[in-house]
């Protein structure tokens, strides 16, 4: 039935866009590169990187160019463009990238490096977020700038690892025909959202079968509309492309003080929490300091600890900051990752360490130590629970408050000089890591002193969204279950010193729920930072300025 489903579906995308278009002569390609017996001008980028031809995958045929030994990220694979690119006319370039060495999603960049009037400049127009074993389009189209010595290259954002490339295409965007298709954007209004994999979603299991779907529900490109398409699409709305930033102007800050007026002075010294958010609302920055995101001094290094909640060992990483010394005592801070992640997955694409050296090596914050957690707490596996969204695996997030306060605490106190207390414990975290960090906060209030969420998910208390609805429960801590809307606050004599949310106005992946946590705190009368970004994705948009902010003053109260 799928089948029959995908291809009827298959031919009339391609019926209507031959219908809506007229037929002329297309203007030839610059590059049209499938790797069949040959690598097609494209060399390789960096002095111990590798390019050959492969059999071992391919998008399409029987080989593709297979990229291995890469010593940075910037090394790949790359094209000279100076033969036809003009500067002023615009090019469509896409490609397909496959990568299977690295088990959390990496980011792939499409760049053109060209001379400019100033000198060399590397200009990236494309992203997107690879996870290993699926073959994943990514392209865009560019405007070529003023320059000269174009060249086209495929890199990625933090990770070294191998990968292969199939079914490049460049051709000239300004030629008649048809519209390019936004990946994802199965409603066809322009934008890629949950409404997108419902609609996907309904589609597949015959709920709806009168709604015409747009070309961009095919997310493989393969010509057919199946299962995997709706994989791809829920995987790209969780693993968005990490998009960062040095300027967050259009960010809006306000905190909820029931009436405290703020006291004078800096913000070290011992104060009221209310006090404290108060003066840190008024002094955060619009602005990320490039330098302070280009350098990692300190180390990172493995761990296993065995956890009593899943009654099995974990793993984990620990980040211990420059001249860690035994001798010395450190705060400590929890980082907790998105939904289907792991220990790896903060490690990048927000700055975390990087901000964190700069910071603590300048003076600008205090020093502590990171523990980067793996939170999918359950008996029955050691991993993540996959592709699997259902009120069971939430459960089991949620289980994560267990296992940081009996397990990951103990374990860093154990091997680590670590300070002790709520006023030395920090926690932080990305979507469902934002969820599980407030989560921590609202039910451990006398563990935890400062807490962090960059774009938190919904499921606190009740809520619904494309993939599933919480349902309403009550707190009991022998088993977790959401909280109703008036138990989401903190009492005034177990406030925190600092809670900070993030969000952005244009978050396809969970909307305006991290807003909704700050005005459920502001209605049970719980102060908080709020700073919404505008334009700001599910992504580094938001939470490297945030986490800029709650580094400078974490620790300090």
């Amino acid at each position: 039935m799928k089948k029959l489903i995908s291809t009827a579906l298959a031919v009339s995308i391609a019926t209507a866009v031959l219908a809506s278009f007229p037929i002329c002569a297309a203007t030839a390609p610059l590059i049209s590169s499938d790797f069949e017996g040959s690598l097609d001008g494209w060399t390789a980028r960096g002095t111990a990187t590798s390019v050959e031809l492969s059999s071992a995958s391919s998008a399409s045929g029987s080989q593709c160019a297979a990229v291995s030994g890469r010593t940075a990220s910037w090394n790949g694979i790359e094209h000279s463009l100076s033969s036809g690119f003009e500067a002023g006319a615009k090019y469509s370039i896409t490609a397909k990238v496959m990568q299977q060495a690295a088990p959390t999603p990496v980011t792939f960049k499409l760049t053109v490096q060209y001379t400019g009037s100033s000198g060399t400049v590397y200009d990236t127009f494309a992203t997107e977020s690879v996870i290993s074993g699926t073959w994943t389009p990514i392209g865009g189209v560019y405007e070529v700038p003023s320059g000269s010595g174009y060249t086209l290259y495929f890199e990625t954002d933090d990770s070294n690892c191998d990968f292969f490339i199939d079914d490049v295409l460049v051709t000239s965007a300004n030629q008649v025909g048809p519209p390019e298709v936004l990946k994802g954007d199965v409603d066809g209004n322009g934008t890629v959202d949950k409404n997108d994999a419902k609609a996907l979603q309904k589609f597949l299991l015959a709920e709806d079968t009168t709604t015409e779907l747009a070309t961009g529900a095919d997310m493989d490109s393969d010509g057919k509309i199946n299962g995997k398409d709706l994989t791809l699409l829920k995987r790209r709305l969780l693993f968005p492309p990490v998009v960062t930033t040095t300027s967050t102007s259009a960010t809006t800050v306000s905190t909820q003080t029931t009436g405290t007026t703020a006291t004078t002075g800096g913000i070290s010294g011992k104060t009221d929490p209310t006090e404290y958010m108060q003066k840190i609302g008024a002094q955060m920055t619009k602005d990320v300091p490039s330098n302070v995101k280009s350098r990692n001094t300190g180390s990172l290094k493995n761990v296993t600890y065995f956890s009593k909640k899943a009654t099995h060992n974990k793993n984990g990483k620990v980040w211990l900051p420059a001249g860690y010394s035994e001798s010395k005592k450190y705060n400590l801070m929890i980082m907790n990752h998105g939904i289907f992640g792991d220990e790896s997955s903060m490690t990048s694409g927000f700055s975390v360490q990087e901000m964190a050296s700069s910071l603590i090596d300048s003076g600008e914050a205090e020093p502590f130590i990171i523990f980067f957690t793996q939170m999918y707490t359950d008996p029955g596996t050691q991993g993540s629970p996959g592709f699997n969204i259902t009120m069971d695996v939430m459960d089991k997030y949620d289980d994560f408050i267990f296992d940081v306060v009996e397990s990951i605490i103990p374990y860093c106190e154990e091997n680590y000089s670590i300070m002790t207390g709520r006023e030395h414990t920090a926690v932080a975290g990305f979507s469902m890591g934002g969820r599980e960090s407030l989560y921590c906060g609202v039910i451990r209030p006398d563990v935890f002193g400062y807490v962090c969420a960059s774009s938190p998910a919904p499921g606190i208390v009740p809520a619904s969204d494309s993939f599933l609805a919480n349902h309403l429960g009550s707190y009991n801590w022998e088993r977790t279950a959401r909280l109703k809307d008036n138990d989401f606050k903190i009492d005034k004599d177990k406030l925190p010193y600092l809670i900070m949310i993030g969000g952005g106005t244009n978050d396809g992946v969970v909307g305006t729920f991290p807003k909704q946590y700050h005005e459920l705190f502001d209605k049970n009368g719980t102060p908080n930072i709020w700073m919404e970004v505008s334009g700001g994705g599910h992504d580094g948009s938001v939470g490297t300025p945030l986490f800029y902010n709650f580094f400078r003053a974490v620790f300090k109260a």
